[in-house]
């Protein structure tokens, strides 16, 4: 019913994504879960998203069994504090995965919900016992570590993969003249200790999703290199998307249906993106800009635009066909060079040196 997880495996097999950290934590003994859940907030004109993660396969596998509370403080009323404080419940049913035929709606739309879904509701190992086999015991590991790899970075692509998964909800209810302290916890047994996910925040705090730095570019033949900065907006966006005009900058088409995340080892935090893109010639003028997309799954202003076209290769050298002497005091030399290649040099550099072996230097 949903596309097969192994096909998908090769995106992330040797990576670890979080929509918070490039990194998780592997819990192995029972009962200890160093890692819980993380919040993020972002306040919007007329509601608070809120968006969490768990840190953890193992916290992975809790929340989807005994589902997430999500509570909210009112901290500060119209600049003061209230006499007294006390949480409330946003949703009286904690939030867990929705049962697989509130899925199935959305597999043919959302590539992402039928990645989720794979992970949540597909197992080669499912009702299997490892039987005390070691082999056996690594591979069932391995294979929680695919999905709850998946499963975070689908959710971290899609809103609706995030609903449908628990992790997602909107506050419609926020006042613009209060602000909140958001927590989120997984409805477990005090013996499950797991950490809180907590984040503060109100409507005063909203502000349009910023734009990006424009890319930079390097030209080859039919071909180009991009590179922008992603470090200093880490914390609003975690994907981008990559888009291209032909005419002009008018109208710009994305590169790819897929956004780019960015992929790094646990403990490195990349500044930079990179994407190549084949051009279809060296003459036409092409334009490129960037779009960063939450967590939220909004999408964000484009960066200004590069433009630039492709560099033909100079396989050609300038052949010297004749060369004057002129009163004893000048040179005159004639050199030929394909007619074909003149738009692509903007002139020639002239050397001289005393000797076959000797120090050059540019006189033109």
């Amino acid at each position: 019913m949903f596309p097969k997880l192994k096909t998908l495996k090769l995106i992330l097999s040797h990576f670890r994504v979080s929509f918070l950290v490039l990194g998780f934590l592997i819990v192995s003994g029972p009962f200890v879960y160093a890692e819980g859940v993380q919040l993020l907030g972002s306040p919007r004109q007329d509601a608070v998203l809120l968006r969490w993660a768990p840190m953890s396969p193992a916290v992975w596998r809790l929340g989807n069994e005994y589902g997430y509370v999500v509570e909210r403080f009112t901290v500060l009323r119209n600049g003061q504090i209230p006499d007294s404080i006390v949480g409330e419940r946003l949703f009286q049913t904690p939030l867990r995965p929705m049962e697989q035929a509130a899925w199935e709606r959305y597999i043919d739309e959302d590539k992402y919900v039928a990645i989720a879904a794979e992970c949540l509701f597909s197992s080669t190992f499912r009702g299997l016992d490892a039987g005390g086999n070691p082999h056996m015991v690594y591979k069932m590991h391995q294979e929680e570590q695919h999905r709850f790899s998946f499963a975070v970075y689908a959710a971290d692509q899609s809103v609706r993969a995030a609903e449908l998964s628990g992790l997602f909800l909107t506050d419609e209810s926020a006042r613009a003249e209060e602000k909140y302290l958001y927590r989120v916890f997984i409805n477990c047994p005090d013996s499950l200790a797991v950490d809180t996910g907590s984040v503060f925040t109100g409507l005063s705090e909203y502000r349009p999703l910023p734009k990006p730095q424009a890319p930079e570019a390097e030209w080859g033949d039919k071909t180009v290199s991009l590179a922008w900065n992603t470090l200093y907006l880490s914390h609003v966006y975690n994907s981008y998307v990559l888009e291209r005009s032909e005419n002009g900058g008018t109208s710009f088409e994305r590169v790819s249906d897929n956004a780019l995340v960015q992929l790094a080892d646990e403990g490195v935090s990349p500044e930079y993106m990179y994407r190549s893109d084949s051009l279809a010639n060296n003459q036409q003028v092409y334009y490129y800009r960037v779009r960063g997309r939450s967590a939220f799954g909004e999408m964000g202003p484009p960066s200004d635009s590069i433009f630039g076209q492709g560099l033909m290769p100079l396989t050609h050298a300038p052949v010297l066909i004749d060369k004057k002497v002129v009163d004893n005091s000048r040179v005159e030399l004639t050199w030929e060079y394909p007619d074909e290649m003149n738009p692509y040099v903007n002139g020639f550099k002239i050397y001289r040196s005393s000797g076959p072996k000797q120090r050059k230097e540019v006189i033109y």
